[in-house]
């Protein structure tokens, strides 16, 4: 139990393995920190930024998710592995073998900060911590919210506390063997900037330069612009109502660099916009009516959150089809098109009568309406102790 005197040391881990990651870990600290408690002090660490061996590791990730997102053979292949010594058994032997390294230094950077409660979206960073728990310091508490909408094999069974965004989820933890107990349901968590909201589209297309009475059509792939997202602008060309495309590329300045030529051969109804990486890219969501997107569930919600439907175009792993599969058929905020052609046909008709979305946008607000799941959980990380 902390003392009185004593600051509770909530850390709140980061890792790069796609942007969902970090937006999540971002959007909890914030919210622990909005509480101004006094007994808490938050510590926001990027870990595998320390030393050699961490770092080679984290662009490892990285590379991985840039190649599963061009390639989905390559995650269903990383899927599969999750099998090989049975699915409570391969991420043990895997940190026991491969990741050994990794794992004395993460050790290492914990117990230089000695945190009492230790957050975490990522489950490599979650198994890392209940080994930190289990050699180092055992009153330690570890809390994992898992950003994603699903739970596979390489969660963490053993943390004291593991926190979903949806019914899904949670009767997908209790298929995976977690203890009930151990489990809690928020509503889904986001940045609190994204909550503030309260200008109109209107608002946003000026603020962007959009046309205030066009169809708006945005795309974009995660941060890093893959996914088979120039396929999709190409495919676009082809609708025969004017519409605005609004083109997030992230950090593929390949594909901007693509589509800064493309808009120049573009059809006469066509107005094609490049951007880059794009900080606050809610407030794009904003000002759009239709949002093109692959599967990831924080792109999708940023979107559903704006109150702007989402058509999902590709999913690059089991992960993310759960996650369309969430937002698209039981949440009816969108549809599914892994062709093309359908896609295009559903941008043309919705073009040229948009109150076609009307339905899945009533169903965006009772999301939004739900709250921030930060908030949630920053409340019960307050009273959340040591033992």
């Amino acid at each position: 139990m902390t003392t009185q005197n004593k600051k509770k040391r909530i850390l709140v881990t980061y890792i790069e393995a796609g942007f969902g990651h970090i937006t999540t870990a971002n959007s909890i600290a914030d919210a622990i920190e909005a509480l101004h408690d006094p007994n808490i002090e938050v510590i926001r660490k990027y870990m595998f930024s320390e030393d050699t061996v961490l770092r080679k590791t984290e662009k490892r990730f990285v590379k991985d998710v840039k190649i599963a997102n061009m390639f989905p053979w390559y995650n269903r292949i990383q899927m599969a592995a999750t099998h090989i010594f049975g699915i409570h058994n391969s991420l043990p032997f895997v940190v026991s073998t491969v990741w050994r390294r990794v794992r004395d230094s993460y050790l290492r950077e914990l117990e230089k900060i000695r945190p009492d409660i230790i957050i975490d979206t990522h489950y490599l960073t979650s198994f890392f911590a209940t080994q930190y728990r289990d050699k180092i310091d055992p009153h330690v508490k570890v809390v994992t919210y898992n950003p994603d909408n699903n739970v596979h094999n390489w969660w963490n069974l053993r943390v004291d506390k593991f926190i979903v965004n949806c019914r899904m989820g949670f009767d997908d933890a209790l298929k995976h063997d977690f203890d009930r107990k151990k489990l809690m349901i928020v509503p889904f968590v986001t940045r609190k900037e994204i909550m503030a909201i309260t200008e109109g589209k209107s608002y946003y297309r000026t603020k962007y330069n959009l046309p205030q009475d066009r169809f708006v059509v945005m795309v974009a792939a995660g941060g890093y612009g893959k996914s088979g997202m120039d396929r999709v602008i190409h495919a676009l060309m082809n609708v025969k109502q004017p519409i605005t495309v609004v083109a997030v590329c992230g950090t593929n300045k390949l594909l901007y660099n693509q589509l800064q030529l493309l808009k120049e051969k573009t059809p006469s109804n066509i107005d094609l916009r490049p951007y880059e990486f794009v900080d606050k890219v809610y407030e794009l969501n904003r000002a759009v009516d239709m949002f093109l997107t692959k599967g990831g569930p924080n792109a999708m919600l940023d979107s559903v959150l704006m109150g702007v439907p989402v058509g999902v175009f590709y999913c690059a792993s089991h992960i993310e089809k759960m996650s369309a599969f969430l937002f698209t058929y039981i949440l009816n905020c969108g549809r599914y098109f892994p062709q093309s052609g359908p896609l295009v046909e559903w941008v043309n008709s919705c073009a040229g009568d948009p109150t076609i979305l009307d339905f899945f946008i009533r169903n965006t607000q009772a999301i939004r309406d739900a709250g921030n799941g930060a908030n949630d959980i920053a409340k019960f990380i307050q009273t959340y102790e040591k033992e």
